[in-house]
């Protein structure tokens, strides 16, 4: 077993919070950066300050039973605006999130509150938004266990798995019960391309019309910080 930080926009997170989201893809295949002077690969091609070349990902080493913990954008109060993210000390203090919830110290430990404070509200005592990628380890509120891992084409997703994704537009009253071609169809075009976009927004048009290897990630969303969760086992 593996503890892996894992980035998530708002939206995203939103998607897990409300049980929504199961599944996540990321690129097989990452550009690794070589300095001049360094061992470069046969197949490296030059770029600005050095060369690149294609290698898999981190993520094609995820396996069943690995732990993702959630990174996403967030706040503390302005008193620690000057306080680098390293340097926070862990559990003193409640944390905010752009997706809307926090976790705090409560009767029950360090634990989340989802509807405090609500999407889009910004309390007075808020400060300085942090980007995801700098968020800690102890102020994580989301735990992903991989329960599945496959590689595949970007654009060979499933009906299912568009569905596992998480998008909006595929959980309409069609998906319970699809009533004919016609109805279903209609469904899978909305959910297709809205799931399609949002990975154009991600990680930019070339990507989707490259139809890159992807490691496909199916997950169980346990809604507490990774560290209280292994305390309460």
């Amino acid at each position: 077993m593996t503890d892996i930080p894992i980035l998530f926009s708002a939206p995203m997170v939103n998607a897990e919070l409300d049980d929504r989201k199961t599944m996540t893809r990321r690129l097989a295949v990452a550009e690794r950066f070589y300095r001049p002077g360094a061992k470069i690969p046969a197949d490296a091609r030059a770029v600005e300050g050095g060369f690149v070349a294609d290698r898999p990902s981190f993520w094609t080493k995820v396996k069943p039973g690995d732990r993702l913990w959630v990174r996403e954008e967030w706040r503390v109060s302005k008193k620690w605006d000057s306080t680098k993210p390293a340097d926070l000390p862990p559990r003193a203090m409640s944390v905010l999130f752009t997706a809307g919830g926090s976790i705090a110290n409560t009767a029950a430990g360090w634990a989340p509150d989802l509807s405090y404070p609500p999407a889009g509200v910004t309390v007075p005592w808020a400060g300085r938004r942090r980007a995801s990628m700098h968020m800690p380890r102890w102020a994580s509120r989301l735990t992903l266990i991989v329960t599945a891992v496959k590689i595949e084409p970007l654009q060979d997703i499933s009906d299912e798995d568009i569905v596992a994704e998480g998008a909006k537009e595929a959980f309409s009253q069609e998906t319970a019960a699809i009533p004919g071609p016609a109805a279903y169809m209609a469904w899978q075009e909305k959910a297709f391309y809205a799931w399609r976009d949002l990975w154009v927004s991600i990680n930019g048009q070339d990507s989707w019309n490259d139809n890159p290897e992807v490691v496909a990630i199916s997950f169980e969303v346990i809604k507490a910080n990774i560290d209280a969760i292994a305390r309460a086992a």
